[in-house]
């Protein structure tokens, strides 16, 4: 079929194109497998590259809609039709079949996604993905030391050190680097709490043998009447289930270091 009868079809409504030569019926969802599938089609040689391959690894992460399809190619190819050709050579073992197609693994896709994101994307995903187990940090770690000298990834060092320590904030970040600078020890970051009859959460810090947790407040997801109320109530909850929870911000911890660690010093203390 020729290109012009393609779209003569496209325009009467028989088809809608996914991305390059991808089609599908109009009631038909286009998800990331029919995505990934355009660019096969399109492009044989290609693997499902980046935000593409992190899609079909994990169909639920949130990933901007507007995102072209990514595919690692050979040589160059100038996008058409939604898709974006990276010119980049994989290693045999970094490329597996998943969805029927040839597909980055999961770290490296990762590591290339968040690569390509901007900011507020990037660290919503990175969050998203380490609050839930999705992938392993030393993988994502080992992977971005791989492409040290990239463009861009000098804007990846912060990720990195959030993954060493556990962290998935630059708050929670900053609030380890207080630890670290007080000799404040005990400590474990990113701990999931079940309590009978609540759903399970993730506490920033907990310290188990006192039985305390510390969150890093970000005016960025406690802006919210919603959040403040849902922080609240959990806050109660912990507490009638013997925890004690303090919240520090950002401007208290970078702002005032010594007599915020000295709070909790005090807090651990049993002060």
């Amino acid at each position: 079929m020729s290109p012009s009868e393609t779209d003569y079809r496209i325009k009467l409504g028989v088809w809608r194109r996914v991305a390059g030569n991808g089609l599908v019926h109009p009631g038909q969802p286009v998800d990331h497998a029919a995505r990934a599938w355009a660019l096969a089609l399109t492009w044989p040689a290609a693997v499902v590259w980046g935000p593409s391959a992190l899609g079909l690894w994990m169909p639920a992460a949130p990933l901007p809609k507007a995102l072209p399809v990514y595919g690692a190619v050979r040589r160059h190819h100038r996008p058409l039709r939604g898709l974006t050709g990276r010119q980049t050579h994989l290693d045999p073992g970094d490329v597996v079949e998943r969805a029927g197609v040839k597909t980055q693994i999961l770290h490296e896709a990762l590591a290339d996604c968040m690569m390509v994101l901007g900011e507020p994307a990037r660290s919503g995903l990175f969050s998203w993905v380490f609050t839930r187990d999705k992938a392993d940090p030393i993988q994502f770690i080992q992977s971005m030391q791989r492409r040290k000298g990239q463009r861009g990834s000098k804007a990846m060092n912060r990720y990195v050190a959030m993954a060493e320590r556990g962290v998935v904030s630059a708050g929670e970040l900053a609030t380890a680097c207080l630890f670290d600078r007080f000799g404040i020890t005990g400590w474990q970051s990113n701990v999931r709490i079940v309590l009978p009859g609540c759903d399970p959460y993730r506490a920033d810090f907990l310290f188990a043998k006192q039985r305390l947790i510390v969150e890093a407040d970000g005016w960025r997801y406690h802006s919210s009447r919603q959040s403040f109320e849902d922080d609240r109530w959990r806050d109660a909850q912990l507490q009638a289930a013997g925890y004690r929870v303090i919240r520090l911000t950002w401007n208290q911890v970078a702002n005032h270091p010594r007599a915020t660690a000295g709070l909790v010093c005090s807090l651990l203390a049993g002060r």
